[in-house]
């Protein structure tokens, strides 16, 4: 291996021994009857690959795959069963949301905490005090108890105090999903400059599109075996292709059955919906019909929105005969007919929704009101049979519900954008156009 990888990673194995019962493990150990009363999991089975110095490396798989297990290990956390690990330089990790803070603790005893850890004199740590606290921009909680955070204060410190004790090796473990938009574009920022720095940094993300962007190589594991180890769009590109396919497959039998069903729970009380006062159908079918659409707050039945909060829409279904493969959605439109977002069990889901004669089916969509215009828009709601590539419309009700959005900004587009502003000021003697 060459002298410039700062991490080596050598045909990793951690293997767990499962007992179906606790007295099983007391027997093995005991030896009594001379067998084994274990089944083996292999959480990481024969794993290889480098990193060199200021390299941003990706991880990626799907849950369950070991990533975290693989930081664990890297970290020092865990002992392989077999292979061998060589990491060179200070390492700073972000394994779990609060990993390494004592709940009793404040966040600033929790710093100084962290610092020990790390091998830093408090003096040492010192220095760097004022740098963490105003990144985590949490005022005067630094002075609580860090059991009295949210997780995203939580985030806010952890990741402050991981990227300003100078490390040389960052390991970051999906620690940036709790954080809101304006964090997390700071933590971004944070990581161009350590990367200019020739900090070298390990990250695991499920948000395929950071990791295309900040990784120049990707490590790609599932079920604990290395799939691919390669350049990031390749790697992310098969990814993505293997994503596919299995949304694919759950339509094509090759998954469990009742895999491609998405659980209805049976309801055995009264229950009152408001009827359809319009009914303007462009597509009818006697193998069911839409007998009700609303929106709820927490408060009951709404047509007036308000952006930010939240609504739950309901769809409710008759069923004249057994149908399988529902798909059951809404569209909001604004005047023009211009659809401006849809819901349905199969986009939301990867689902359809299995049905018998005579059941009156209940499909609930739950969501956060976005920030678009202010005015009336029209919801319609529709039930088609199949997938969302290749599905045949059963009824679709137009303009069932005439809904108010009200949103007390200023809208000159459709839709706002949640977005960071940042101005810079340059002398005019030093800027140059070109071009």
């Amino acid at each position: 291996m060459e002298e410039n990888n700062v991490i080596i990673i050598e045909n990793i194995v951690k293997k767990y021994n499962l007992y179906a019962k606790p007295q099983d493990r007391f027997r093995e150990a005991m030896g009594l009857k001379k067998k084994s009363f274990h089944s083996e999991f292999y959480a990481l089975n024969d794993i290889s690959f480098y990193v060199k110095r200021g390299e941003t490396v990706g991880i990626i798989g799907t849950n369950g795959s070991g990533k975290s297990t693989l930081l664990k290990i890297i970290t020092g956390v865990l002992v392989p069963s077999q292979g061998n690990v060589h990491v060179h330089g200070r390492v700073s990790a972000l394994l779990e949301l609060g990993a390494g803070f004592n709940q009793e603790y404040t966040g600033l005893e929790n710093i100084y905490l962290n610092g020990r850890m790390m091998g830093y004199s408090r003096k040492e740590m010192e220095k760097k005090v004022d740098a963490i606290v105003e990144f985590a921009e949490i005022g005067e909680f630094i002075n609580q108890p860090v059991k009295t955070y949210s997780s995203g204060m939580f985030a806010r410190l952890a990741f402050a105090v991981a990227i300003n004790v100078e490390p040389d090796i960052l390991i970051v473990d999906e620690a940036l999903s709790v954080g809101d938009l304006f964090f997390q574009n700071k933590c971004f920022k944070k990581f161009e400059e350590l990367k200019s720095r020739n900090v070298t940094i390990l990250f695991v993300s499920h948000d395929i599109a950071s990791v295309r962007q900040m990784c120049s190589r990707v490590l790609w594991i599932e079920k604990g075996k290395q799939i691919i180890f390669d350049q990031s769009d390749k790697v992310c590109d098969m990814y993505m292709d293997m994503k596919r396919k299995d949304m694919n497959k759950a339509f094509t039998g090759e998954m469990n059955e009742e895999s491609k069903y998405l659980e209805c729970k049976d309801r055995h009380g009264v229950a009152m919906f408001p009827k359809i006062v319009w009914k303007e159908s462009s597509i009818y079918s006697d193998k069911l019909q839409i007998e009700s659409a609303f929106i709820t707050d927490r408060k009951g039945v709404v047509n007036v929105l308000e952006i930010d909060n939240s609504y739950t829409i309901h769809v409710v279904v008759r069923l004249n005969e057994d149908i399988d493969k529902l798909i059951v959605g809404v569209v909001v439109e604004n005047n023009k007919g211009i659809p401006l977002y849809d819901l349905n069990n199969y986009i939301n889901t990867g689902k359809v929704i299995r049905g018998n004669r005579g059941q009156i089916i209940e499909v609930e969509f739950r969501f956060r009101l976005p920030r678009i215009m202010k005015g009336q828009y029209l919801m319609s709601a529709a039930v088609a049979k199949g997938t969302q590539e290749q599905h045949i419309m059963l009824t679709w009700l137009h303009g069932i519900q005439t809904i108010e959005i009200i949103n007390n900004g200023y809208n000159s587009s459709y839709i706002e954008i949640p977005s960071v502003v940042e101005c810079n000021i340059y002398d005019e003697e030093k800027v140059k156009f070109v071009g």
